[in-house]
């Protein structure tokens, strides 16, 4: 085809990039196709090419169509990027086909791109799912294909915006580069114009090491081809080369194409540029494509001499070390790129909310996965449970960019649930099956109860006596508040391991509760305790009901007006009620704000879309009608509960919307649990936001988690790199929460509110935070899901259930805030059996007191730091487990070593080597390209993109420094 091209027989990668003409611009063609893990399909109708009816897409057929395509000219290229789908083709496949497609990897005609079990979302996904998402899809293309089936770019064109932690986690997989679909289109327009649309984005923390540093491009045409280009049987373009033909069409399409070159070219800064040649699902007729461009390179390159232009098939691993070659200077990006906005009036910023209820079970079922894998690993010298496989894909399909985002169709969704359900199912089974190993009992732990968000356990409520077991996965003690439906308001005798009497604390479930619609329960109590559990292990707890009544929690029903000075408290913290029943000040040792909550929502903007300013508000995009909120109002009743363990205050505002607020013996956080819905829609949709309002002079700054990680610092109205057109002033303020929000002001004191879940959040005026926490919508936004996002359970409006709690502090806060959003996240996972007494038999429901029992002796507890957390613990290969260390602090210097020994009493470590952050290469092995960089004061600097200086393949003994805001990842040999 006129490309000429460095070819080395069984070489990938660089080695068989084609060569680029120094006197030309070298345009590199890349074919590809973006297959969504479900969006308007379900991940199987979508592989399968089912229910063509929705959309016509077939993966299956693609990647056939491809296959058959590459083999017939060497010249051909082509990327694929979903591990979810290729793993299943390539399940399908015979020995010879397998090799057929070994042989196309290895010579770079095939190059797997990015390589995540699915195409993650950068907003309202957790850090530690996106690593695990990343890490399961190149670990299958490693182990079927070798180093060279090991990505080298990140290729993230779809997502609706991109944040700063992802790209800190590609360039700690040793990536060289990250290639992006969409960015807000001012700030595009403004990069354009500047020749900036390639950069050196510095996501670490690491300051000189270059090991955050990322080249990061964006890409021309987000992901699709130039127009008049698209050669898919889903397209109309074609090109006619032959004159005899009345619809000859050689020359005009040569033209048009020199003019779109040279238009793109004019936007970079070398002269190289790519073009993205595929969209959604094409491809599933690749001979299409391919005979197009074979033409269209063929036609280009007899008569480059005389436009100077030569074409090539590409990779944009390829065009990534041509742009390299020309030792170009970039700028750099220290910030990130939310919220991302298609035009003025479109914000996507309504997906950091959409379907928190999917939103809530993700995170809860990522939580899982992660203790899930630690008690799998205690296991070290037996295979991989295939149980766990289970577990880990389904958490991983759900972080796609349209399943964690809340914006596919509602069968797509249900499809999801089910996908998180038969994973968590699998992962509580090997819990349980783990707990038996670990304490000796012979009677079962099998019994999950997913519905303990809505106070429903049938097996507790139906039984007199019964065993919980609670096990911590943090590597430090922790003490957890457990709440247990029971039937009655009777006392208990509870026991534990030891035969020791456990204090406990029975509080009435609130009614707004009990009328969740589809709740089956019969329960009517919770029975709370605190369990002290050290790290990495269970604690095994019998409980059996008595005759008498429980008198221990103090009850009053609160009379509307005369709630003033009524308060919760415990010897850290002391909230105090309004007269109408509101939250009016919180004291935390020497912090004292006033504080009003109040729950509001927005009226969504309806219109046919025809237009930016007819925009409605959908899945996708948040566009309020105005910037007022409506105030939903004060409670219309409260009731106060006061005990040993627990206060609480229940509120109701509306038969729609109530909450508790409560605080636990010893905690120096408030909880506030609301519940919101069936949203009413009579008079139109609602976005229903709380706020929480202080007299904290935080003027227009506040600041935000990344992925659940580090913070960026937020200003109001304002972006780095262009000058923001408020078209959208609430909207364009809204930034994505996964762990955290806060805002401070001069006197140290800082107020930090955490989610339980991904929300949209932000600060719209000087010492208030409002979060996103519902949306019921009755209009589409029309950018390709087709449906309003207005869901329903069981015949009515969706209820959603979940907790905000409260930080007040003043220095070191960003330390404290972040202690305590992880022991958010890593709740402890409670599974209940029936009572065992002596032998493990099953007690009978009258005796009155439990006699436990259990043979074994416990395993060995661990107990790090609560600053250190073990991010990962997951069984690599038999006698093999990976290991990821992290230290969460930030604002100290001091670092912390990990004896690696002691997270496995009683099984001799051999030896211990660093990986790369995804855990399938050692890390002395990552050489990343060199950047040159303009920086404010340091022009045209040539950084070295290196890991470490002295990094080897074995770590120094078995310990492991970790600094401050670093992780390690280091795998295990026994």
């Amino acid at each position: 085809n006129g490309a000429i091209y460095f070819k080395v027989e069984g070489e990938c990668g660089y080695s068989s990039c084609p060569q680029p003409l120094e006197d030309h611009i070298n345009v590199h063609l890349v074919p590809h196709t973006h297959d969504d893990v479900g969006w308007l399909k379900t991940v199987d109708q979508y592989y399968y090419g089912a229910r063509n009816d929705i959309q016509r897409a077939g993966v299956q057929y693609i990647i056939d169509s491809v296959v058959e395509s590459l083999l017939k000219d060497p010249s051909r290229r082509f990327i694929y990027v979903e591990s979810a789908f290729l793993w299943r083709w390539w399940g399908e496949q015979d020995l010879e086909m397998k090799e057929t497609v070994r042989e196309l990897v290895n010579e770079g005609r095939l190059e797997l791109v990015s390589g995540g079990w699915s195409m993650n979302d950068e907003a309202a996904a957790h850090y530690s799912a996106v690593i695990d998402n990343m890490a399961l899809g190149i670990k299958f293309l490693q182990d079927e294909f070798g180093d060279c089936g090991r990505p080298k770019v990140g290729w993230q064109i779809d997502p609706f915006g991109h944040s700063k932690e992802y790209a800190n986690i590609l360039a700690k997989f040793g990536f060289d580069g990250l290639f992006l679909g969409r960015i807000d289109y001012a700030d595009k327009i403004r990069r354009k114009t500047d020749k900036n649309l390639e950069m050196v984005w510095k996501a670490g923390k690491e300051e000189g090491s270059g090991e955050g540093d990322i080249f990061t491009g964006i890409n021309y045409n987000t992901y699709g081809p130039p127009p008049g280009f698209c050669f898919d049987s889903l397209c109309t373009d074609v090109i006619m080369d032959n004159k005899l033909m009345e619809d000859y069409n050689l020359d005009e399409k040569i033209a048009s194409f020199i003019n779109l070159t040279y238009e793109q070219t004019g936007d970079y800064k070398t002269n190289n540029i790519m073009m993205t040649m595929g969209e959604d699902f094409q491809y599933q007729e690749a001979n299409m494509w391919y005979k197009n461009l074979d033409k269209l390179i063929k036609y280009m390159n007899q008569n480059k001499t005389s436009h100077k232009i030569h074409l090539m098939y590409s990779t944009p691993s390829c065009y990534l070390k041509s742009v390299n070659n020309a030792n170009v200077s970039l700028l750099t990006k220290t910030d990130d790129f939310f919220p991302y906005a298609s035009d003025p009036d479109a914000y996507w910023s309504g997906y950091f909310t959409s379907r928190p209820a999917l939103k809530g079970m993700i995170r809860k079922a990522n939580t899982l996965l992660q203790a899930c894998k630690q008690v799998e690993s205690f296991n070290i010298d037996s295979p991989e449970d295939p149980r766990l496989a289970v577990a880990k894909r389904s958490v991983a399909v759900n972080q796609h960019h349209d399943a964690v985002t809340g914006t596919a169709k509602q069968h797509v969704t249900d499809d999801y649930y089910l996908s998180l359900y038969r994973g968590m199912q699998a992962c509580h089974q090997i819990i349980a099956d783990g707990v038996m190993q670990e304490t000796g009992a012979s009677c079962n732990f099998n019994e999950w109860c997913p519905m303990l968000n809505v106070s429903q356990c049938l097996f507790t409520e139906s039984r007199n006596s019964f065993t919980a077991v609670v096990y911590n996965p943090s590597a430090t003690n922790r003490t957890f508040p457990v709440r247990i439906p029971v039937l009655e308001n009777k006392e208990y005798t509870i026991l534990d391991e030891m035969q020791n009497q456990v204090e406990y604390q029975i509080v009435p479930i609130p009614k707004p509760v009990l009328l969740v619609p589809g709740q089956l329960g019969e329960a009517r109590f919770e029975l709370v305790l605190m369990a002290s559990v050290p790290g990495l292990t269970s604690r095994v707890f019998g409980f059996s009901k008595l005759d008498t009544e429980y008198r221990g929690t103090k009850t009053l029903k609160l009379k509307s007006g005369k709630w003033r000075g009524l308060s919760v408290e415990n010897d850290n913290i002391k909230v105090y009620l309004s007269e109408n029943g509101n939250i009016e000040n919180i004291k935390v040792e020497d912090q004292d704000i006033n504080m009003k909550q109040s729950f509001e929502w927005y009226e969504p903007a309806v219109g046919d879309n025809s237009e930016y300013t007819r925009r409605a508000s959908g899945a996708y995009i948040f566009r309020p009608n105005g910037t007022k909120t409506i105030l939903v109002g004060d409670p219309t009743s409260a009731t106060l509960l006061k005990g040993s363990l627990v206060q609480e205050i229940h509120q109701v505002y509306s038969p729609w919307l109530s909450q508790v607020i409560r605080v636990y013996k010893d905690s120096s956080s408030l909880e506030f649990e609301w519940m919101v819905g069936p949203i009413p829609i009579e008079d139109g949709g609602k976005e229903i936001i709380t706020k929480y309002k202080t007299d904290l002079v935080s003027d227009d700054i506040f600041y935000t988690d990344s992925n659940g990680r580090g913070l960026i610092k937020r200003q109001r109205d304002h972006r780095e790199t262009w000058d923001l057109n408020l078209t959208e002033p609430v909207a364009a303020n809204y930034y994505p929460v996964n762990s955290r929000i806060g805002i401070s002001d001069d006197s140290d004191a800082s107020l930090w509110i955490l989610p339980d879940r991904s929300e949209g959040g932000s600060s719209l005026s000087s010492g208030e935070i409002e979060l996103m926490i519902h949306r019921r919508l009755l209009h589409d936004d029309a950018f390709g899901v087709g449906e309003a996002l207005n869901e329903t359970a069981f015949g009515e409006g969706l209820v959603v259930r979940g907790k905000h709690s409260i930080v007040l502090c003043g220095t070191n806060c960003d330390d404290e805030s972040a202690r305590k959003a992880e022991e958010i996240f890593a709740a402890p996972v409670i599974l209940f059996g029936e009572a065992c007494g002596p032998n493990s038999r099953p007690v009978s429901p009258d005796v009155s007191k439990l006699h436990a029992k259990f043979n074994a002796k416990p395993r060995t507890s661990i107990n790090l730091p609560d600053y250190i957390k073990l991010l990962t613990m997951e069984k690599w290969t038999q006698n093999q487990i990976l290991v990821r260390l992290e230290n969460i602090l930030s604002d100290v210097l001091e670092s912390y070593t990990v004896h690696v020994q002691d997270l496995f009493p009683g099984k001799p470590v051999s030896k211990i080597q660093e990986m790369t952050l995804d855990g399938n290469r050692l890390k002395s092995q990552v050489k990343r390209m060199d950047w040159i960089h303009e920086s404010n004061s340091i022009p045209n600097l040539k950084h070295k993109n290196i890991f470490t200086r002295d990094s080897v393949d074995e770590v120094d003994g078995l310990d492991v420094v970790l600094e401050p805001g670093s992780i390690k990842t280091i795998m295990v040999y026994f």
